[in-house]
């Protein structure tokens, strides 16, 4: 229990720089962000599957088997949505409004638990839910008229991809190893499929001539950002959904968006975003999020105690 809590807790905090830092090179750096997806993903895939076989103990050796599976490249498909849809809501929103708006993800997760695995949410927990499909509509309500309905269908959508990431991996062949050496493996697999996919994605939206200028610059920054921040918070979120299941996971992402802004205000301050979109309100809709999955949390915690008694 106290190792799924800390990896999940590991899993989020990591998330939230993850997601503050990529939004600071997008907005300062003149980079194609499709072509900082694809970089990352392989660095960072790449470093996860060469640490397996040299650094993890014990040593894994590289099984070309994992590509074989469906799921894997089913996961990859689901990845490179949820990541495209999230960095494009980036550009527009903060990461406190992002993650509060993609806090849906916390029923919708409940909900398939429900169907896939037949684990029927808690009795009472349904008002937690409500109140979690409450506050996120009521922040997407106050956007801007032109953004309103485009983030409500992005995040929507990642909000599905989300829960059906976390679905495959916690039922993924190799994600049931508790050895490092195969789950670093498994991670760096899921990584390169991803980016495979973000490559094809990236030659059908868009002709040769138009495709990203690779300088050292963007080959540089994607690489360190793949191999410090997106290869160990994959393998955290991973290991997190292994330890404390989908619903639990999902959950545990309602504390990103506070997280998250303790970052970006962060970065604010010392010069690194020009405008912060900072404001009371959505801070107390995040806040009203958080006490929803709060109440959640502590509904399944009380039935499984008394399932226990």
């Amino acid at each position: 229990m106290k190792k799924g809590i800390l990896v999940t807790a590991g899993a989020i905090a990591s998330w939230a720089l993850l997601s503050v830092v990529g939004r600071i090179l997008l907005l300062r750096l003149p980079i194609d962000p499709w072509a900082f997806s694809f970089i990352q993903l392989c660095t960072g895939g790449a470093a996860l599957v060469v640490a397996s076989m040299l650094f993890a103990a014990p040593r894994a050796s590289f099984r070309f088997q994992r590509f074989a599976r469906p799921t894997t490249w089913i996961l990859g498909v689901l990845r490179v949505a949820s990541a495209a849809i999230y960095t494009t809501v980036l550009g527009w929103l903060s990461v406190l409004e992002t993650g509060t708006i993609g806090a849906v993800s916390v029923p919708l997760a409940a909900l398939g638990v429900w169907i896939v695995f037949r684990r029927r949410p808690s009795r009472g927990e349904g008002w937690g839910h409500l109140v979690i499909l409450g506050a996120s509509g009521f922040l997407l309500t106050g956007l801007e008229d032109p953004l309103q309905p485009i983030v409500a269908g992005l995040m929507g959508l990642n909000a599905l991809a989300t829960v059906g990431i976390a679905l495959l991996v916690e039922r993924h062949p190799d994600n049931l190893s508790d050895e490092p050496g195969a789950r670093l493996q498994f991670t760096g697999t899921v990584l390169m499929v991803t980016a495979a996919f973000f490559l094809a994605l990236r030659a059908v939206q868009a002709p040769a001539s138009e495709t990203a200028d690779w300088d050292w610059q963007l080959i540089a920054v994607s690489a360190v950002f793949g191999i410090v921040l997106r290869a160990p918070s994959t393998v955290l979120a991973f290991w997190s959904i292994r330890l404390a299941g989908t619903q639990n996971y999902a959950a545990a992402i309602a504390f990103l968006p506070l997280i998250g802004m303790g970052f970006e205000e962060s970065a604010v301050a010392i010069g690194l975003i020009d405008v912060s979109r900072f404001d009371p309100g959505t801070l107390l809709i995040a806040l009203i999020v958080l006490a929803g999955t709060g109440a959640v949390i502590a509904t399944r915690l009380h039935t499984k105690r008394g399932a226990a008694e």
